[in-house]
């Protein structure tokens, strides 16, 4: 009964997050968020495939880090406020409330 009152909780606070990752996108702050990002990420494609750190391997290595973390923040948000993730959740709460949970 309380692992399911606890699931029941997680679900509707990822619903609440995932709601607002999907508002988030369609204001002008999301959508400058966005290509900021973008346009880090095509900066530091840039800097690695070129001749930069031919030299400078830990450079190289930061690089690639930063990308990284650019890559997995910026798609870590898009997912959150994907319309099918949203339509998961609220079956997933759905069916709680239908099981009696």
């Amino acid at each position: 009964m309380e692992q399911d009152k606890r699931e029941i909780a997680q679900t509707e606070q990822q619903l609440r997050e995932a709601i607002a990752a999907e508002r988030f996108f369609e204001t002008e702050s999301g959508r400058l968020f966005q290509d900021l990002a973008n346009r880090k990420i095509n900066f530091i494609l840039k800097d690695i495939t070129s001749d930069k750190f031919v030299k400078d391997h830990a450079g190289y290595v930061s690089a690639l880090a930063d990308l990284n973390a650019y890559k997995y923040m910026l798609r870590a948000m898009q997912v959150a406020g994907l319309p099918e993730r949203i339509n998961r959740l609220k079956l997933k709460l759905g069916e709680f409330e239908e099981n009696g949970k």
